[in-house]
């Protein structure tokens, strides 16, 4: 058996599957986090409702409460973050340091390898130099080097999205000592092929192990007949910002006849109106707030979901909506990529084209019916991507790394 690991990350990331991963392989030494609560405090409603759906999410059936390690200073700079909404937000950068100071000493003092998630790894792993521990990265999004070099590129072609890209974590100078973690890691993994190529795009040799992440099959549940509203229903799942490929998207939408397609999208955040300025003519009906189940039941609607990302370390829209029967149009620069088959179980496409989108969604528009089947296929393949494979492919990945 590998040792016992360290893991450090902060809210319910990937819903504590890589956690879990450890735990039921009896590999869980510690979970490093800002916030975890037992079962009292994930059911109880003794403190009103919102502390109630803090807690719930913060809290996981399988993984004990006496295995979480909790930086209290991350959590009040995390409490603080929340005010102004900004990725870059100062309190995030001095959240993630305290996080990452608070994983790197557990590790030390338990003499425990150490799974740390790029934003939390960069003190943890200087922490442990010299310690002959292991240190394994976990990279959340692809590399911030890569990725600052193409919005900048992407900001000189489309200048009207030029606030929404400098919005992005990546474009800080806060965070830029996370661009280089990966040199001091003894391994990584990553959950898409996009993430893993702008890794080695940086310069980093170390081995890294692709794990693509998993989709719950009960909750996404399949859709078995199709979509007979009229005009084509296009879904966009997320905040919509330019490097989900915003502009590409509305640009093509709007180059559509008028009145053949409308835009579905499901946010929880505020939209940009400087980023949607110009597209007044898309069809848009924004559905906010909704809980991942009434997400499930209302995409089910949908012909066809579109996530055109210029940059995405995975992108877990793509299972969801595929698990439901919903195609799904990505671009190459996601982790739809390691397992769409083009016009088969999805449509995929190069990214930063508003012409490539529109002649999909014309394609789209005259193959309503063959479009139903690619969502059929599209769910059989979400079948073979369950949170259960992915705990099995960490946790293959992991003992990968310790003895590398």
């Amino acid at each position: 058996m590998p040792p016992s690991a360290v893991i450090c990350f902060a809210g319910p990331r990937d819903r504590y599957q890589s956690a879990l991963a450890l735990q039921e392989n009896h590999a869980l030494e510690a979970m490093v986090t800002e916030a975890y609560f037992s079962k009292f405090w994930a059911t109880t409603g003794l403190c009103g409702k919102n502390f109630h759906r803090f807690a719930k999410v913060r809290h996981h059936a399988d993984i004990p409460a006496t295995k979480a390690v909790r930086s209290y200073g991350a959590f009040v700079q995390t409490l603080q973050a929340r005010f102004n909404r900004r990725k870059d937000s100062p309190h995030f950068a001095i959240a993630d340091r305290l996080l990452s100071e608070k994983a790197g000493q557990v590790a030390l003092a338990r003499r425990a390898p150490l799974i740390a998630y790029s934003y939390y790894a960069d003190a943890a792993f200087r922490i442990m130099d010299g310690s002959g521990l292991p240190r394994v990265l976990f990279q959340v999004h692809p590399n911030g080097k890569h990725l600052r070099e193409l919005f900048q590129k992407e900001i000189k072609k489309v200048p009207e999205a030029k606030a929404s890209l400098m919005e992005e974590t990546e474009m800080s100078p806060l965070f830029a000592h996370n661009d280089e973690t990966y040199a001091m890691a003894d391994a990584v993994i990553c959950a898409s092929s996009f993430t893993k190529h702008s890794l080695a795009d940086a310069g980093s040799k170390v081995p890294a192990h692709v794990v693509g992440y998993g989709v719950d099959l009960d909750l996404f549940s399949a859709r078995t007949v199709a979509p007979t509203a009229n005009p084509l229903t296009v879904g966009f799942v997320g905040a919509l910002s330019q490097r989900k490929g915003a502009r590409y998207l509305l640009g093509a939408m709007a180059a559509l006849p008028k009145g053949v397609a409308k835009l579905m999208l499901y946010t929880r955040t505020s939209v940009d109106r400087d980023l949607i300025r110009g597209f007044e003519s898309v069809d848009v009906e924004i559905r906010g707030g909704l809980s991942d189940a009434e997400l499930a039941a209302d995409m089910k609607r949908c012909d066809l979901v579109v996530l055109p990302s210029i940059a995405e370390g995975f992108g877990l829209v793509i299972l969801e909506a595929m698990a439901c029967g919903v195609p799904v149009l990505c671009t190459t620069s996601t982790g739809g990529a390691d397992f769409i088959v083009h016009r088969q179980n999805g449509l995929l496409i190069a990214p930063g084209s508003a012409a490539a989108i529109q002649q999909e969604l014309d394609w789209a528009l005259t193959h309503r019916s063959e479009l139903f089947q690619i969502g059929q296929a599209a769910r059989v393949e979400a079948e073979k991507h369950t949170w259960a494979a992915y705990r099995r492919n960490f946790f293959a990945a992991y003992v990968a790394s310790t003895q590398a």
